[in-house]
């Protein structure tokens, strides 16, 4: 559909049906290439773990932060701070790959995890797949680790998640850049397509 006479384009609005989230080792083995990041189907690498179901309200979140603003002593002029970029996933299950993410640990021969205060000293990179309605996709894939970690409160009958802040990380796999973005555009299609 194209847009309507005022403007207006309903295929333009973006419905979540569906999502993943993974993480693998800093790697240039676990970097999807930008000509292939917008496949159908989309191959994630070998070492990709997967974060399974999110809660019903709980799909990524991204948020952007910017630092204070740099001033000059003419009025009107200023240069934007330093920003930081991030993503709120509440992850509904307590599967091993969530466990070793938050915790930064794995379960010793006992299934016992020694857990620390701390949250930790991890980087990852990190992959977010939202399908929308219609058939079209956003991915992300960039290096971030784990800067905050909210458990929630165990209600009778309701899911039990956490909801994980993921910031992302400029790294020079993917040329300095905080995370590479596609789409939303429908997969093996062409930008102009899509």
């Amino acid at each position: 559909m194209t847009a309507d006479s005022q403007g207006n384009d309903l295929e333009a609005v973006g419905v979540p049906i569906t999502g993943v989230a993974a993480f693998a080792p800093v790697a240039s083995a676990n970097v999807i290439a930008k000509d292939e990041l917008g496949a159908s189907p989309l191959v994630l690498p070998v070492a990709a773990k997967r974060l399974g179901l999110y809660k019903v309200d709980g799909g990524p979140a991204p948020a952007r932060e910017t630092g204070d603003a740099i001033e000059f002593f003419q009025k009107g002029y200023t240069l934007a701070g330093e920003g930081t970029r991030s993503v709120v996933i509440n992850l509904a299950e307590q599967n091993a790959n969530v466990q070793a993410l938050i915790e930064g640990a794995e379960p010793d021969e006992n299934g016992v995890i020694e857990v620390s205060s701390s949250l930790p000293d991890n980087r990852f990179i990190l992959y977010v797949i939202t399908r929308y309605r219609g058939g079209k996709e956003k991915r992300q894939v960039g290096v971030a680790s784990v800067t905050a970690v909210e458990p929630d409160q165990q209600t009778r009958g309701e899911v039990e998640g956490a909801a994980v802040t993921f910031t992302w990380q400029e790294d020079p796999l993917f040329n300095d850049a905080p995370f590479w973005s596609w789409g939303p555009a429908v997969p093996g299609t062409t930008p102009e397509e899509g």
